[in-house]
């Protein structure tokens, strides 16, 4: 991982500094507040590593950051995938119901068009005539 990435989400990834170098303080995290030196430095005098060591150990724990990044991307994935499937499925069971319920609603609405015509025109006389309304400046 990119050290600028560990150090713009300083405040999010502290957390798992603390869980590797639990000696280290919430006065220490802040104070090194994401830059790699201060964290070297802050390592060696709390664990009285050597500078070698205590690079490598922070060369180590970011390679593990980013194994952890990449299953979280893996099981987001995997979980987007199993939702994009769920989703398909049942938007092909649900098609069928919702067209024939439109058909049944257009062919409902048909026949009240020929069993009462007047009042399907007076209908459309009135909302013709409060969109006049309502338009009118």
């Amino acid at each position: 991982m990119d050290w600028t990435r560990v150090e713009g989400n300083w405040k999010q990834i502290k957390g798992r500094v603390k869980e590797r170098w639990g000696k280290l303080t919430d006065d220490d995290l802040t104070a090194i507040s994401g830059r790699r030196d201060q964290l070297e430095g802050m390592i060696q005098e709390r664990y009285g590593y050597a500078k070698e060591r205590a690079r490598n150990e922070i060369e180590d724990w970011t390679r593990s950051l980013e194994t952890s990044l990449e299953e979280q991307i893996a099981s987001l994935r995997s979980g987007i995938e199993t939702l994009s499937s769920t989703v398909e499925r049942i938007a092909e069971e649900q098609f069928p119901r919702a067209r024939s319920a439109a058909e049944e609603a257009l062919n409902d609405a048909e026949e009240a068009f020929k069993r009462n015509p007047l009042f399907v025109v007076a209908i459309a006389l009135g909302l013709g005539f409060l969109i006049g309304m309502l338009t009118r400046r």
